[in-house]
């Protein structure tokens, strides 16, 4: 059983360490505990037994074993602490005019990557649950068209494709009259289903022959489930993992895949301790945290770095942007409602 001066101790010892990652002795703790140097001594020797302490190999010091950053993260971590200076620091970094989604999810991982020296990312609400809000066809040649498709009234993909050697202009304009009549409306889940399930019945009764139509439904909206991901400070990898790793980072999809199944829908934040038997993905520390995009859904916000990571700062850190980020996306749609912006 830990006591609650233990827990103290403990607490202490992790944050300095992730600060300074030099061991810890009793007299540095004196400054922050009420007790003598002896009562401290024999309370880091007790964290040792039971293995949330290493003893130093250079010093009489102490340092956090990984089960020490596991129980401090599950039981000492104060999640609603924010630092002034940080919360200074992010505030200003978003002062600043946007016009597109891009810009201020792009500029979430560059803060956090920049002040925390992990590697961050940014991901936008899952394509699955976004809705089709617009859809247009531009025809770039005889040969060519350009589908234009706007999820959630902000999010713009777009898909070029190569016009059916039967095809007249009056097809491509049944097709966009299809689509919006069909789709819009519809999450991305529903308009996948649909694909499958009546659009096979429905062309037939506009065009002659439906396979290239069935392809070209298919080609047009596959680009529906790519994930918008926004990765900053890949390179600060490089300091604490190997090379497996580092190239995991250009696979961003599957990473946005890895980093979604860690969370529970009624979860707000994960974290989650590098395991130091695993490569890739799971050789790292990960902290992520839901954040509400209005109107729209839940983004979200990690961080990537060592098992020695500040992990107060860096949580406190998520807690900040994660709140800017709400604010400001709060005040894009409600622009973007007023048509005060215009979306690309």
């Amino acid at each position: 059983m830990i006591t609650q001066r233990q827990n103290d101790i403990l607490s202490i010892i992790v944050e300095l360490f992730t600060q300074t990652h030099e061991p810890v002795g009793s007299k540095a703790l004196q400054s922050y505990i009420s007790s003598s140097s002896a009562t401290i001594r024999n309370d880091m020797a007790a964290l040792e037994k039971v293995g949330l302490l290493e003893k130093a190999h250079t010093s009489s010091g102490r340092l956090p074993s990984r089960q020490g950053f596991q129980y401090y993260v599950s039981h000492l971590l104060n999640l609603e602490r924010v630092d002034e200076g940080d919360a200074y620091q992010v505030i200003k970094a978003f002062d600043f005019e946007f016009f597109k989604l891009e810009d201020v999810l792009k500029k979430a991982s560059d803060v956090l990557a920049e002040l925390t020296a992990c590697t961050a990312i940014t991901l936008d609400v899952e394509p699955s649950n976004q809705r089709l809000s617009a859809f247009d066809i531009v025809k770039l040649s005889h040969h060519d068209a350009l589908a234009v498709m706007t999820f959630d009234d902000s999010n713009t993909v777009t898909s070029q494709f190569a016009i059916p050697k039967n095809f007249l202009d009056e097809d491509l304009l049944v097709l966009s009259r299809l689509v919006r009549e069909r789709f819009l409306g519809q999450t991305v889940m529903e308009i996948h289903y649909r694909i499958r399930t009546e659009i096979p019945q429905i062309v037939q009764r506009y065009f002659k022959t439906t396979d290239n139509v069935l392809e070209l439904f298919e080609h047009i909206f596959k680009e529906m489930f790519v994930e918008k991901i926004f990765l900053s400070g890949k390179e600060n990898l490089l300091k604490y993992s190997d090379d497996q790793t580092y190239r995991l980072m250009d696979k961003i999809q599957e990473l946005a895949l890895m980093i979604r199944q860690q969370f529970h829908e009624e979860e707000a934040y994960v974290i989650r301790l590098a395991d130091e038997d695993k490569q890739g993905f799971e050789a790292l520390s990960q902290l992520s945290y839901k954040f509400l995009i209005p109107y729209r859904g839940f983004g979200n916000l990690t961080l990537l770095g060592p098992v020695t990571m500040d992990y107060k700062r860096s949580m406190g850190l998520l807690n900040i942007v994660s709140r800017v980020l709400t604010i400001k996306l709060a005040d894009f749609y409600r622009y973007l409602s007023s048509n005060h912006y215009e979306v690309n």
